[in-house]
């Protein structure tokens, strides 16, 4: 027994081919007069009825037939095994097959038996393994051979038919086997007619990533991929094969490496000269790299159509081609309409025809092919001529284009039309001369005058520092004014307040009190801008929080019974109407603090001064018991609301009065 059991029905190769099948040639068997008795079969074998006809047959047969038991030992021989080898029959009898192997394929040969015997199977001649077996006289030959396990009792034997390979149809099968296995773009194998796997080549092994061992007698359906065997694919394809003759197919397949792989498929069917179906040749074609080059020269083309539609689209460049020797190949629209040739007076002209006259006499053409040839590109900035006999002032590059080995094929020049640029340029650059000449005489007449000024200018600074200090000495005297008069208002306050304490209960004693309320308005404007380190503007709303605390302070009111809530913008409070403004908050604060919120009742005041529409909006409200009914502040006969008018006027605004939830004075002072 050599090598691993393969599966059986080999097909048999038609001579001259089936359907553009290639086959071997036929092999003469050679006829070996056999002498009676020199073979024996197992004792089983030759208890049994038959044995007469069995010997008949194993003793007639043209090939060597040797039968093996379940342990690989030789348990029985016909008579052409004995002659072709040269043993007895107590030669062989009980020794390991393996001694009918080279001694180097013997070692591996007992680890094949135990592989096959734990699940034989049968396999057919021809199944691709290369076999080489050794006589008695240590002579090496090839064989082919064919193996069939069976059962008697409970005993496994192996027949092994060998077939020696005269030497043309060696040289012919290992012709054939070098081309196959040399082949690694194809992935070449044979199968039955129930589509198992014959042959392996080295193509094969390198596609699937399978070895002989692991693919040989296996359905070839391991080879499709589980959702092409779950239609039912394996069956269709042999089907239509064995009908047509051959299936073909191609597309992306996943490779044992897992790289997707384009692969042509041809499954041809192969009969016997009887017309039989007797198996088929199945041909993988990796073109990958093909299909691959397919895609990029498609993608190629398609970028290349979408440049042209650009190019030809392009009439603000001028773009054209010109081959390695420099005549134009490519004209676009652009370059008609700048340079004013068309495609078919452009075509085949050299570069040089869009030069000038000198730029042709110093060969200044042939200069920018030879730099953009070494160096890959040339810019240019010059005068070119247009088919008019105009000139024209372009700036473009002159590109070279070159082949995989660096070789020059051809160059692409872009340009761009600057000729107004250049003239603005030129003409620039005379202006620019002229105005220099102009400078240099200003620049002599301005040398003078600016001597003169900084004459001037020690006189104008001089001039303003007497004039600073005499302002630091006035505002140093207003500060002082300021301070004495918020002290004589506070003798006024103190006063009024003295004179208020000794009046009885009543209306004299209640004007006293605002007296000296007004009072304190003031004083505290004058003490807040004593203080500012400048005095163009007070800011308001520090100012109304202090007026609001110390009027609170003055009253009877419980802490924490009225709380102040005060929105004002950063309005600084000019000098000329901080009087009448203070004096204006010190009344409407001074009425909602005294009337409401009798009998201990909480509240809030909110006062909202911000800028709005070319005034400055004033909004006072609490949530206290509100106005009178039918109230007319004209009508009043208070004192402080009649003040209060009259401030607002002074301010450029009208005191707007409403119950909101309390009571709600509204005014726009435009005078702020």
């Amino acid at each position: 027994m050599w090598g691993l059991p393969r599966p059986e029905n080999f097909p048999i190769l038609k001579r001259g081919g089936i359907r553009g099948v290639q086959t071997m040639p036929q092999v003469e068997e050679r006829q070996t007069e056999v002498s009676p008795g020199r073979g024996w079969l197992p004792e089983e074998l030759s208890s049994s009825g038959a044995a007469g006809l069995l010997l008949t047959l194993f003793e007639g047969h043209p090939d060597m037939v040797v039968i093996t038991d379940d342990r690989g030992r030789i348990a029985g021989g016909n008579a052409r095994l004995l002659e072709e080898f040269g043993y007895a029959r107590q030669d062989l009898e009980g020794q390991p097959v393996s001694m009918l192997l080279p001694e180097e394929a013997r070692a591996r040969h007992e680890h094949d038996v135990l592989a096959y015997h734990r699940a034989p199977m049968a396999r057919a001649m021809g199944s691709g393994i290369d076999l080489k077996a050794r006589d008695a006289q240590g002579e090496h030959f090839s064989v082919d051979v064919m193996l069939w396990p069976f059962t008697v009792g409970e005993r496994t034997f192996v027949v092994a038919v060998c077939r020696r390979l005269d030497a043309m149809l060696l040289r012919s099968h290992t012709h054939l086997r070098a081309l196959v296995e040399s082949v690694r773009d194809y992935a070449i194998h044979l199968l039955d007619s129930k589509g198992r796997i014959l042959t392996w080549n080295a193509g094969s092994r390198r596609f699937y990533g399978l070895t002989a061992t692991e693919a040989l007698g296996r359905p070839f359906s391991i080879l499709l991929s589980p959702e092409e065997v779950e239609r039912g694919e394996p069956a269709r394809r042999l089907d239509e094969a064995a009908r047509l003759g051959r299936h073909r197919t191609e597309g992306w397949r996943s490779g044992a490496d897992g790289r997707k792989a384009w692969l042509e498929t041809d499954l041809t069917a192969m009969y016997n000269a009887a017309g039989r179906l007797t198996g088929f040749t199945r041909v993988v074609h990796d073109l990958t790299e093909h299909r691959l080059s397919v895609e990029n020269l498609r993608k190629l083309n398609l970028e290349l159509e979408q440049y042209r539609v650009i190019l030809e689209n392009i009439d603000e460049h001028a773009i054209y081609t010109l081959d390695a020797q420099g005549r134009v190949t490519g004209w676009g629209a652009g370059a008609q309409k700048m340079l004013g040739y068309s495609a078919e007076e452009a075509l085949g002209q050299y570069y040089s025809i869009f030069a000038t006259i000198e730029d042709r006499h110093q060969g200044a053409p042939e200069q920018e092919l030879a730099e953009a040839a070494s160096s890959g590109r040339c810019c240019t900035d010059s005068w070119r001529l247009r088919r008019d006999g105009t000139l024209l002032f372009t700036s473009g590059v002159l590109s070279a284009v070159k082949d995989e080995c660096g070789g020059v094929v051809g160059y692409v020049r872009v340009a761009r039309d600057r000729t107004e640029e250049k003239m603005f340029a030129d003409a620039r650059e005379q202006v620019a001369a002229e105005l220099e000449h102009n400078v240099t005489e200003r620049t002599r007449q301005l040398e003078a005058t600016v001597e003169e000024l900084r004459r001037k200018s020690e006189e104008a600074e001089a001039q303003a520092e007497f004039v600073s200090r005499n302002l630091r000495e006035k505002e140093v005297l207003l500060r002082e004014i300021h301070h004495r008069v918020k002290n004589n208002l506070q003798v006024v306050q103190s006063l009024l307040k003295m004179r208020a304490r000794l009046l009885p209960e009543g209306e004299m004693r209640e004007a006293f009190e605002n007296t000296v309320e007004r009072v304190h308005a003031m004083a505290l404007l004058h003490e807040r801008l004593y203080q500012m380190p400048h005095i163009e503007g007070l800011p308001l709303a520090n100012y109304l929080r202090d007026l609001f605390r110390d009027l609170f302070a003055s009253t009877s009111l419980e802490p924490g019974q009225v709380h102040l809530r005060l929105h004002a913008d950063d309005i600084p409070l000019k000098l000329d109407f901080g009087i009448p403004f203070g004096l204006l908050m010190n009344e409407l604060l001074c009425n909602s603090l005294k009337h409401a919120f009798p009998d201990g009742r909480k509240g809030n005041i909110s006062v909202s001064v911000r800028r709005a529409e070319g005034a400055v909006r004033l909004i006072v409200r609490d949530d206290g018991r509100g106005l009178p009914e039918n109230f007319n502040p004209a009508a009043s006969a208070s004192m402080g609301l009649k003040l209060a008018l009259s401030l607002a006027r002074q301010l450029g605004g009208t005191l707007e009065f409403s119950n909101d939830s309390g009571c709600r004075v509204q005014a726009d002072l435009r005078r702020m």
